[in-house]
């Protein structure tokens, strides 16, 4: 037994590293880690839509486009990106209102203001869970016109002593409600006086789902108003679209701070008046064990509020400056001489046909900080599968101006870590969820991956059982 239990020890050691991002780490902190609540890739919901790669290629090039334009004039700090044509990917469940009435939200990145809707609804699109009433909450308490909440916010206006908002969305979206403060319920964690739109007026593509969580880095995004209570501060990781597996979410800086972080500075727009992407700085890429010769100042955010690198959970694909992408591209394609291509999907031009493969060599794929910190993506980070085919893209595309989009496929089965007081992005140390597509079949060009050298590790570990007992 003690064979058994030896060889046990010394193969978890290698199957499960310390280490397993590949991350140079900088700065450790040790807090307390507290619940996570379930977070959800929209397919894993049965409420949700099942859409086509194509059909979210074209939603998330729409958003893009509207990240850009929205950077390129003055975001407004309730609005974000036009979420009603081109809604996020992710969903949380979280109780609103004292009894808790449980909604499914999505969470965005991108937006500040949560809002929900909310009961009398005329004009409201179909979600699965109740409609809130605030009738049927003790703790709801609508914003007056004169408070500073309300004065934050763009395009209010007052009428009835109701401090009102408007959304208006480029496909002729509309959402318009009252501005008010609620309690929150996230697990067993009860947050009050957070300051939400109560929508009365909806008309958009969220059907099933009864509004936004907003995770942006502005005052009045539901992290904002965390301030003083939990210093802004959330950690996540997201799942893989179909997998059985869960991700999650932390908020609160002491439960959501782990030990371990790589961290990176957070950059700042000065040019905009509200805060609401989240910046980090990247200096370059590498493939395989190659840095990709593009210039640093092509990632860089200039004075003028133009370009930078932004992190997104409501956009799929990363996208780079054509000249940088095209470069990455070209790098990417010189490792993969042995595969044929195949005919892009959308805005992804370099697809492979990998039926025929039974093992395939995928180059490393790594972002280089300019604080120091490297993230090396795994094959799951760096390919998308089309549908249920055998067609495998890279997850990349270029941009349609200078601003480059670290997008959810990028991020996905990592642990991102947001601590807006020190403002720094951290990777790591923990991962989550399994993949839908067995990416087992995928090495490095370098030499088999941690996933392949697992399964060989676990044979090993079957066979030597099976002597140590007969």
């Amino acid at each position: 037994m003690s064979e058994i239990m030896l060889v046990l020890a010394i193969v978890v050691g290698l199957i499960f590293p310390t280490n397993p991002l590949g991350l140079i780490n900088s700065t450790q902190d040790s807090l307390f880690q507290s619940e996570k609540i379930d977070l959800f890739h929209i397919t894993q919901l049965q409420h949700a839509y099942h859409m086509s790669l194509s059909s979210r290629l074209e939603r998330d090039k729409r958003r893009v486009d509207t990240v850009s334009q929205t950077l390129a004039g003055e975001p407004s700090i309730n609005v974000g990106v036009d979420l009603m044509s081109n809604p996020p990917e992710y969903v949380v469940r979280l109780g609103v209102g004292s009894p808790p009435i449980y909604q499914y939200m999505l969470i965005d990145m991108g937006t500040n203001l949560p809002w929900i809707q909310c009961q009398p609804c005329p004009n409201c699109y179909h979600q699965v869970s109740p409609i809130y009433d605030p009738k049927n909450s003790s703790t709801y308490q609508e914003v007056s016109c004169e408070s500073t909440k309300c004065l934050l916010l763009d395009n209010q206006t007052c009428k009835e002593q109701q401090c009102r908002y408007t959304l208006s969305y480029q496909d002729n979206s509309l959402a318009e409600g009252v501005l008010a403060l609620e309690t929150f319920t996230l697990g067993n964690a009860k947050v009050p006086n957070i300051a939400f739109g109560c929508g009365h007026e909806n008309k958009g593509t969220f059907v099933n789902f009864a509004g936004i969580l907003g995770l942006g880095s502005g005052d009045m995004s539901f992290i904002g108003q965390l301030s003083g209570k939990a210093a802004g501060s959330f950690s996540f990781c997201l799942a893989d679209p179909g997998a059985a597996t869960r991700g999650w979410l932390q908020i609160g800086r002491d439960e959501a701070i782990p030990s371990g972080v790589a961290w990176t500075p957070m950059m700042h727009n000065l040019r905009t008046k509200h805060p609401l992407y989240y910046y980090v700085g990247l200096s370059g890429i590498s493939v395989g064990r190659t840095k990709v010769p593009i210039p640093e100042p092509v990632f860089q955010l200039n004075r003028k509020g133009k370009g930078g690198v932004i992190v997104d959970t409501g956009i799929m694909i990363t996208t780079f400056p054509e000249v940088a992408y095209n470069t990455f591209r070209d790098a990417f394609l010189a490792e993969m001489k042995q595969f044929t291509r195949t005919h892009g999907v959308g805005q992804l031009d370099t697809c492979f046909d990998v039926g025929s493969f039974p093992w395939l060599s995928v180059p490393n794929v790594s972002f280089h900080f300019t604080s120091g910190v490297t993230l090396a993506l795994t094959s799951r980070n760096i390919l998308v599968q089309v549908d249920r085919s055998t067609v495998l893209c890279l997850a990349f595309a270029p941009a349609p101006d200078d601003l480059s989009v670290i997008g959810n496929i990028a991020l996905k089965g990592i642990q991102i870590t947001i601590d807006s007081k020190k403002g720094r992005i951290g990777f790591g140390p923990k991962t989550c969820a399994s993949p839908l597509l067995n990416w087992n079949r995928i090495t490095n060009a370098s030499g088999r991956s941690k996933n392949n050298i697992n399964v060989f590790l676990m044979a090993a570990v079957l066979i030597s059982l099976y002597y140590l007992l007969v």
